[in-house]
């Protein structure tokens, strides 16, 4: 099956400090379609994951009647300094790399921690910032 690349960039202060060691987690659905945990990784010294190969249908017998050219993930990311992300519907496409940034924020309360802060990736502008 054909596959695309995803790169997580995570980044806090404004987005001027990269964000080290967060967990990124992606989901897959499994034969049911149920998303499961499937790809982990954590971020290095400049707030990035390794290239994270997904599957994806073929571009070449995409047909809008059918298949939708794309596949859609669930990107979970964590690090016990920040209020946890989860972003919605990631769209992959076959031989296209994907960069997903993600500004991270520092909890106010520690019940504040408990709080998981869930994006909708339609909703992010063109800069992935939430800014149209």
């Amino acid at each position: 099956m054909p596959t695309g690349t995803l790169i997580v960039q995570t980044r806090a202060a404004r987005g001027a400090l990269p964000v080290v060691g967060a967990t990124v987690t992606v989901y897959c659905p499994d034969a049911n379609g149920v998303l499961q945990p499937c790809i982990t990784e954590r971020t290095d010294m400049s707030g990035s994951t390794p290239p994270i190969e997904l599957e994806t249908p073929s571009l070449e017998n995409a047909s809008p009647e059918a298949v939708p050219p794309f596949a859609t993930y669930r990107v979970d990311i964590d690090h016990p300094d920040y209020r946890p992300v989860t972003v919605l519907d990631v769209a992959m496409f076959s031989g296209i790399p994907t960069t997903l940034p993600v500004v991270m924020t520092p909890p106010r309360s520690v019940e504040e921690q408990r709080k998981k802060l869930i994006i909708n990736s339609a909703e992010l502008g063109p800069t992935g910032s939430g800014v149209k």
